[in-house]
């Protein structure tokens, strides 16, 4: 396995080193290997760990995870799930945008783009079952609706408001700024209307001009089939209600699955550590055993030997959007009693002496070896 470069010695910079020191060392390397100016083999991967090493060392929570935990995610939790890569703040985004901005903006124009509204991130517990077979289920949220009343223009009636003058009614103005490679024209979202290209001559008397109330709402889950703890069921549309104009935002469900009494799940696959009388292994039997579905039945053959793993086909967890499931595999653990009364131990010790039963070859063979 690969070690994992230190992010200090990628920026070339000390563990001590202030916020200010990193951000001057990342921009010097960033232009000094970005893509479109380097066009050695290695740079690409370079760039990479550079924004990667950047995204961790320019954020001081990331940091101080960093620097204790050897991640930037730390101690695992919930919030560390929602709020890991990809959220880049101390100025990695800026300092990104003004790379690409000196290349011509790359990726797609959002001038037409419509402004999206937040998510909202929750978790919720199923059971072992609800996971194996799927399930429905109705939670109650709070979020942000866009108001009715003025469908979400925060304005009387959805009528009292006039076009932005700054912007022209686009959402969108241009303005020129300096970066690593001299001065841009850039675009972004108008201020003075906050992208929405309209002025509130007067407000909505439901929603003050927010243009969204705050609402308790029921949402129906659909928990698929095969789902896994710390899966993420995204349902699109269901979070907040954007400012003003656009698309709301997502409802974001961690699953967490509450283990199962006696079977252990891994992966689609289910494992049953099943304990038996000795005899049972020595004299064979069926017997009946615990499935995901309910119960079945199970052949013990004569002389099994404890330890010995038997596999029971599709009797596991159906695969995540797919019609293919796991096996069952149950482990055969023999138990022993406790206390043996006299009765027991004779025959146990006839069966012992009695040289026609060969119950232990390899044992016995052995013991003739060492004579």
């Amino acid at each position: 396995m690969a070690t994992k470069k230190n992010y200090y010695d990628v920026l070339g910079v000390d563990k001590n080193a202030n916020a200010d020191e990193i951000k001057s060392a990342y921009r010097k390397l960033a232009k000094k290997y970005h893509p479109d100016i380097n066009k050695e083999p290695d740079a690409a991967n370079k760039f990479k760990e550079i924004n990667e090493a950047y995204a961790v060392l320019g954020d001081e929570g990331k940091r101080a995870n960093y620097d204790q935990f050897g991640t930037a995610e730390g101690a695992p939790n919930f919030g560390d799930f929602f709020g890991g890569e990809g959220n880049f703040s101390g100025g990695f985004s800026d300092i990104f945008s003004d790379i690409f901005s000196a290349f011509g903006n790359f990726g797609t124009s959002r001038k037409n783009r419509m402004e999206k509204g937040e998510d909202i991130n929750l978790q919720m517990t199923i059971s072992f079952e609800e996971a194996a077979f799927g399930s429905t289920k109705q939670i109650i949220i709070t979020r942000n609706e866009r108001c009715d009343k003025c469908t979400g223009t925060g304005a009387k009636n959805g009528k009292e408001f006039s076009t932005c003058n700054e912007c022209k009614g686009s959402g969108r103005v241009r303005f020129t700024q300096n970066t690593l490679f001299g001065t841009t024209i850039r675009e972004g979202v108008c201020k003075t209307c906050n992208g929405s290209g309209k002025i509130i001559r007067e407000k909505c008397t439901e929603c003050g001009g927010k243009g969204s109330e705050r609402k308790k709402s029921t949402i129906s889950v659909n928990i698929p089939a095969g789902i896994d703890n710390d899966q993420i069921l995204k349902m699109q549309g269901q979070g907040n209600a954007p400012v003003r104009e656009g698309i709301s935002g997502d409802l974001n469900i961690k699953i967490n699955v509450t283990p199962h009494k006696i079977l252990m799940r891994s992966g689609i696959d289910v494992l049953l550590d099943l304990h038996l009388p000795y005899t049972t292994l020595i004299l064979g039997e069926k017997v009946e055993i615990p499935t995901v579905g309910g119960t079945t039945e199970l052949n013990i053959p004569e002389l099994t030997q404890g330890g010995t793993v038997m596999r029971l086909k599709n009797k596991g967890i159906k695969m995540l959007n797919r019609d293919v499931f796991g096996d069952l595999l149950v482990t055969l653990k023999a138990e022993f009693p406790k206390v043996l009364d006299r009765k027991t131990k004779e025959i146990i010790k006839s069966l012992q002496k009695d040289t026609s039963i060969n119950l232990f070859p390899k044992y016995k063979k052995f013991n003739e070896s060492k004579k």
